[in-house]
C-alpha cells in the first residue's frame, strides 16, 4: 500500500465502513467519498453501497476494490466471463448494456462541456455496438508468458504487466473466439514453437473467410515453422500465418520485420458495398458493423461534395466509399504500407477519383503544398489517434477557410479539447454522434461535425 502521509484518513479508517458510490470513471472504477477523501473503487457501480479493501492512499484520493456489494445497483448484471474483472480488457461487463450506453453518452457530453467549453452540447443517443449480446471484436492481441514448460496465453491485468490466463474471450466474434480457444491448446502442447513468442495477434474477417495469426517476438523462431502442420490441424480455419520480430519499442506490438510462414497474409472486409484488403499490422476498426454505420453517415453527409480531404486516412475506407459516390478525395496517411493498401483498394473497387499520399497530417497541410491541398475542398475528414489533432493541423484548416470538418474521434477528451480550439478559430460544433465501437469498455467513438461561421 502506498501512503504519502498527507491523506485525510488512514487505510484502516477507509476500509472500516461501507462506501456509497455515485459516479463511474472511464476506466470502470466507481467513485465515492469517505471522510471527504475521493475514493476510486474497482468493481463498484453508481448507486451501490459496497465494502472495500483499500489499495493505496494518496494526498487527494484513495484507490480500492470492492470486497462485498451490500446494496447492488439495478444495473448490475452477471459478467459472463470467468476472467472478469481480473483481466484488463473489459471494464463494464458487470453493467447492464443499456445503462452503459447512457453512461457513455454522458461521458461525451461532460467532456464537451468541461474540457471543450461547449454549452449544453446536443449529443445523440449512443449507437449500440453489439446485438443480442454477441461478441464484436474482429481482432485480438494475446500476451504470451509463463515458463518454457508451461507457456500461457492471456491478457494483462488492468494497469499492470501481470498476466491473466484465458481459455477464450466472449467479446470476440464467435469464429475468432473459437480460434483463440484452439490456440490456447496449441500453445500448451507446442512448447518449442512458443519459445520466444511475446504476443500473438489474430484477426478474423467478419464478411469473408480470412483468419490470420501473427506470432511476435524479438527474433525469428524456426521451431514455429516446424509446427505449422500441427497449428493448422488445431485451427483449420486459418488462412495465413505470419511471424514478426525486431521490436521498435515496448509500446509497439509488431516488430520491424515480417515473414509469411504459410498461406495468404491478407485480410478482406466488405464495408458499404466495397471490399478492403489490408495486412494484419494495418489499422482497421475492430467492430465492422459499427464502422459500416459510421461510414454510411459520413458518405451520406458529404454526398454532393466536389472534393474532400481525408486526413489520417488509413487504408482508404472513406475515400473509396466517397469515390463510389462520385466524390473526389485526397487521403493522407503517415504509414507507407497503408497508403499502398489504400491505393490498391481504390483500384480494386474501380475508384479513379481517390488519391493517397504518405505524409504526416501536419506536414501535408503546411506551406504552399498544404494550401493547394485544402483550397477549394468542400470538407475535411479527420480521424486522428487518441492524442487528437495537432494544433498546426487545425490552424491550417481554419486558415484555408475549410467550410466543414468531419471529426471522427476515439477519445472524447481530446475531441473536446479540439472542439474548444475550433470554436476560437471560427467553427461551430454541430451534430455529435457517439458510436459504441468498444462495448464493455470505457471507450467510445464519436463522430462530430463542425461548420465554419466566419
Amino acid at each position: 500500500m502506498t501512503n504519502n502521509g498527507a491523506a485525510s484518513a488512514d487505510a484502516a479508517t477507509l476500509a472500516r465502513d461501507p462506501i456509497i458510490l455515485d459516479d463511474l470513471l472511464e476506466n470502470g472504477q466507481g467513485v465515492g467519498r469517505i471522510g471527504g477523501l475521493v475514493t476510486f473503487v474497482t468493481g463498484g457501480l453508481p448507486g451501490e453501497r459496497v465494502r472495500i479493501r483499500v489499495d493505496a492512499v494518496k494526498r487527494t484520493y484513495a484507490t480500492a476494490h470492492a470486497v462485498a456489494i451490500e446494496t447492488p445497483s439495478p444495473n448490475r448484471v452477471e459478467p459472463g466471463c470467468p476472467a472478469f474483472p481480473a483481466c484488463g480488457g473489459c471494464q463494464t461487463l458487470h453493467l447492464r448494456y443499456e445503462a452503459e450506453l447512457t453512461w457513455k453518452r454522458r461521458l461525451v457530453r461532460d467532456a464537451l462541456e468541461r474540457l471543450g467549453g461547449s454549452a449544453n452540447p446536443e449529443v445523440d443517443e449512443v449507437e449500440p455496438g453489439i446485438r443480442d449480446g454477441a461478441g464484436y471484436r474482429n481482432k485480438v492481441t494475446l500476451v504470451c508468458a509463463g515458463s518454457h514448460a508451461h507457456p500461457r496465453l492471456g491478457f494483462y491485468a488492468a494497469r499492470s504487466h501481470r498476466l491473466v490466463p484465458i481459455d477464450g474471450c466472449p467479446v470476440l466474434v464467435p469464429r475468432l473466439n473459437e480460434a483463440v480457444e484452439r490456440l490456447v491448446k496449441f500453445a500448451a502442447n507446442a512448447r518449442e514453437a512458443m519459445r520466444g513468442a511475446e504476443r500473438i495477434v489474430v484477426r478474423a474477417s467478419t464478411t469473408g473467410p480470412e483468419l490470420v495469426a501473427c506470432f511476435i517476438g524479438r527474433k525469428p523462431n524456426d521451431a514455429l515453422r516446424g509446427a505449422l502442420t500441427e497449428l493448422r490441424r488445431e485451427i483449420p480455419q486459418l488462412t495465413g500465418v505470419l511471424m514478426s520480430w525486431e521490436p521498435v519499442s515496448e509500446n509497439v506490438v509488431f516488430g520491424k520485420r515480417f515473414a509469411t510462414l504459410w498461406g495468404d497474409p491478407a485480410i478482406r472486409e466488405r464495408v458499404g458495398g466495397a471490399q478492403f484488403t489490408f495486412g494484419i499490422a494495418s489499422f482497421f476498426q475492430i467492430n465492422t458493423p459499427v464502422l459500416e454505420r459510421i461510414a454510411q453517415r459520413i458518405v451520406e453527409g458529404l454526398a454532393g461534395s466536389t472534393r474532400v480531404v481525408d486526413l489520417y486516412c488509413g487504408v482508404g475506407t472513406f475515400g473509396v466509399l466517397l469515390g463510389r459516390g462520385h466524390v473526389a478525395s485526397t487521403g493522407v496517411e503517415v504509414h507507407r504500407g497503408a497508403v499502398d493498401e489504400a491505393a490498391a483498394n481504390a483500384a480494386a473497387n474501380g475508384v479513379t477519383n481517390a488519391a493517397f499520399e504518405a505524409a504526416t497530417a501536419s506536414s501535408a497541410v503546411a506551406g504552399t503544398r498544404g494550401k493547394s491541398l485544402l483550397t477549394g475542398a468542400d470538407a475535411v475528414i479527420v480521424d486522428p489517434p487518441r492524442k487528437g489533432c495537432e494544433r498546426e493541423v487545425l490552424d491550417a484548416l481554419a486558415e484555408a477557410l475549410v467550410p466543414r470538418i468531419v471529426y471522427l474521434s476515439c477519445n472524447p477528451a481530446t475531441l473536446a479539447r479540439d472542439a474548444g480550439l475550433l470554436r476560437t478559430l471560427g467553427y461551430a460544433l454541430g451534430r455529435v454522434s457517439p458510436f459504441d465501437m468498444f462495448p464493455h469498455t470505457g471507450h467510445v467513438e464519436v463522430l462530430a461535425e463542425f461548420a465554419r461561421t466566419r
